[in-house]
């Protein structure tokens, strides 16, 4: 899976919590802020970090993912876990 992949899959995970708002994720991009940009606030971030887990096979394990503030950067982890 390519990067462009990686992101087209994230933009369907993040589908589920924008359901009633309109352009987030038309507007979304890799240098988008997860909290700023698309408003995840815990519960989303945690609903994404399932969903994520189990769409890519991939396990955040020892890591912080407040340390991811763009999508890039969580599109970054998938792409180099699956290496």
């Amino acid at each position: 899976m390519d990067r462009k992949e990686v992101f087209e899959k994230l933009k369907e995970i993040l589908s589920f919590e924008f359901t009633d708002s309109t352009g987030v994720l038309e507007n979304c991009t890799e240098d988008s802020e997860l909290v700023a940009d698309l408003g995840l606030n815990s519960v989303g971030i945690l609903y994404l970090v399932i969903s994520i887990e189990e769409t890519f096979s991939i396990r955040f394990e020892n890591v912080d993912f407040k340390s991811f503030t763009k999508v890039g950067d969580v599109i970054d982890y998938i792409c180099n876990y699956r290496k």
